[in-house]
């Protein structure tokens, strides 16, 4: 159990990563011979969550404040501000069952939607460390996707340091690169639940928040780690072509699609989508 989380969590420093089930080579790009069936499949399947999250209601309310105020433990800081964790096996073994899987997840994709520059967000994905990050208890912690702790500190998140340690929790979906957490989504912010609103609300939030506290952006010696929201815009051919000149400073694995109406949901959804920088030119006709 212990290699097969050390060679994920390996895994997950070369870069961005989908689902298992959606590894391996774009259906374009493969020995797939049926293209037209597998974008057919996609749709289908995006129609078919749209519907269930328009038509259900998902209780994660308890669910996430679980996670937030789950037992945290503190060890000496490294260089990085990260902590290594050396809690028993029995503890470990728990801990990556209650965060293990709690990731939204893209396909690869393949069925172009006629909404795609009405109702879709592209978002670039720098080569990281995709992890869940917890802020509370005075403690910021992240996970990767198998649950594993991959380290603990102080934030300036609500409820990530010890003076709002008894105040607030906060939980986002990050890539981690270079001591910058690059935030893709907002599940919680200071106790306020949004995960089951539409992703443009949660967006919208996301930045209104980061911009009410530009500190986060800024290492101290107190704060070493950053918080900043991962470059994206709508995804008109027009704003794709411009936020593909935008000058960055990481190095970009890949674009993700959000569909503007995406409820975050654990798992792999079809209602986000991936691809890499060289294929947007054949797929999207957007000059890189």
């Amino acid at each position: 159990m212990g290699d097969e989380l050390d060679a994920l969590t390996s895994q997950l420093s070369s870069g961005f990563q989908v689902d298992p089930a959606a590894l391996g080579e774009h259906p374009r790009y493969s020995q797939f011979k049926n293209l037209s069936k597998a974008a057919e499949q996609q749709a289908k399947r995006r129609e078919e969550t749209l519907e269930r999250q328009k038509n259900g209601r998902f209780d994660k309310m308890m669910k996430l404040r679980n996670l937030a105020f789950d037992d945290t433990t503190s060890e000496e800081e490294d260089a990085d501000g990260f902590v290594e964790v050396k809690s028993k096996a029995a503890n470990k073994k728990n801990k990556f069952g209650r965060y293990a899987d709690k990731l939204m997840l893209s396909e690869w994709l393949v069925d172009i939607p006629d909404s795609l520059s009405t109702e879709w967000t592209m978002v670039m994905a720098p080569t990281g460390k995709r992890c869940l990050v917890v802020a509370s208890r005075g403690y910021t912690t992240s996970y990767n996707k198998a649950g594993r702790q991959l380290g603990q500190f102080q934030s300036r998140l609500p409820g990530g340091n010890s003076r709002s340690k008894n105040q607030s929790w906060t939980i986002l979906d990050c890539i981690y690169a270079n001591q910058v957490y690059h935030v893709l989504d907002v599940l919680t912010w200071n106790a306020h639940e949004f995960a089951e609103n539409p992703y443009d609300f949660r967006q919208f939030m996301l930045k209104s928040k980061l911009d009410e506290q530009p500190e986060l952006a800024t290492p101290t010696a107190g704060f070493r780690t950053t918080f900043v929201a991962a470059p994206s815009a709508p995804c008109s051919k027009e704003q794709m072509e411009e936020l593909m000149k935008t000058e960055i400073d990481f190095r970009l694995d890949g674009l993700l699609f959000y569909h503007k109406s995406v409820i975050y949901e654990p798992g792999q959804s079809p209602l986000v989508g991936w691809l890499k920088p060289w294929m947007l030119p054949e797929i999207l006709s957007v000059t890189i």
